[in-house]
């Protein structure tokens, strides 16, 4: 048996955030049973495999596949090992795929928790605009026309995609095949479509993230794609001393799952140095889950990383 977790993050009313079931006890688990915990609930899980004063070591699966990093699944994990003080202080390190990430958090309840990415890396502009809203089910003049396609990653790579308005977001229909093979072809993992809020602030925007071949189509919040949209945006406004860029993304809404994300980029004269993604994490449940039974086969092979 294994104790299984349920939490949602970033949430924006009583219904929203992105779901995400944790085991803050996953050193025992094979990488196959964590695949199919992932595929049992359908939604990107995280297992904690250790924690010691050096920080916590944690694993992030989707049903189909073992993946890098992910922001949600982070909060959620660190939020339930304070929740038994398993981890002392306002901050620490997670040992990730991706590499380290440095973790901090408030006082509130529920606790403000704040991941920090990687420095980001731009691809080049991508000007097939129209092949691009083809696959998103959109005409190509709902392409922003002052803004650039292009792939961002601060620890996943998403491709970037601009669109003039929310109403265009929201309409999104993608062609799924075609869009998971555009996003090959760029080395993305996943399609991250923004517009500015219809609030007319200018550090709020609206996004729907399609993730490539996950086992599901959408997500509600994802903070690797939020952490990126803050870099893209940075970018063309580099100031000539470091100030940090912060910007409001709600997401979830076409799932009927409402989310807010607060993202932010440091830019300064040498480039963007940071970033990060902050958001709470509220406990939904519990439950134990029979492995045994979930699992059967002990001789399947391990789960792709991507």
């Amino acid at each position: 048996m294994v104790t299984v977790e349920h939490w949602s993050v970033f949430r924006r009313g009583r219904d929203g955030g992105n779901p995400c079931p944790v085991v803050t006890d996953a050193a025992g688990l094979r990488p196959a049973q964590m695949l199919a915990i992932a595929d049992h609930y359908r939604h990107e899980s995280v297992f904690v495999t250790g924690v010691s004063a050096a920080g916590a070591r944690l694993r992030y699966f989707v049903p189909k596949h073992e993946m890098r990093m992910c922001v949600h699944a982070t909060i959620a994990a660190i939020t339930a090992l304070l929740g038994s003080g398993a981890v002392p202080g306002g901050e620490t390190t997670v040992h990730t795929a991706s590499g380290e990430h440095q973790v901090s958090w408030g006082d509130g309840d529920p606790r403000e928790v704040t991941v920090e990415q990687q420095r980001p890396s731009f691809g080049a502009p991508i000007f097939a605009g129209d092949d691009a809203m083809a696959t998103l089910g959109l005409p190509g003049e709902s392409l922003a026309a002052v803004a650039p396609i292009r792939v961002v990653s601060v620890s996943r790579p998403k491709l970037i995609v601009p669109v003039d308005d929310a109403a265009a977001v929201h309409a999104a229909r993608p062609d799924f095949p075609a869009l998971w093979e555009l996003c090959r072809q760029v080395n993305a993992t996943g399609a991250y479509v923004f517009a500015p809020h219809p609030d007319g602030r200018r550090d709020h925007f609206v996004a729907r993230q399609f993730p490539v071949d996950a086992g599901y189509p959408e997500d509600s919040g994802t903070g690797v794609a939020a952490a990126a949209l803050a870099a893209y945006l940075a970018d063309g406004l580099l100031p000539f001393e470091p100030a940090w860029a912060r910007i409001t993304i709600d997401q979830g809404d076409a799932m009927g799952r409402p989310s807010r994300l607060r993202a932010a980029a440091l830019a300064g004269p040498t480039g963007i140095t940071r970033t990060s993604v902050s958001g709470q994490a509220v406990r939904t449940g519990r439950e134990h889950l029979d492995l045994d039974a979930l699992l059967p086969h002990h001789d399947l092979p391990e789960p792709e990383l991507r």
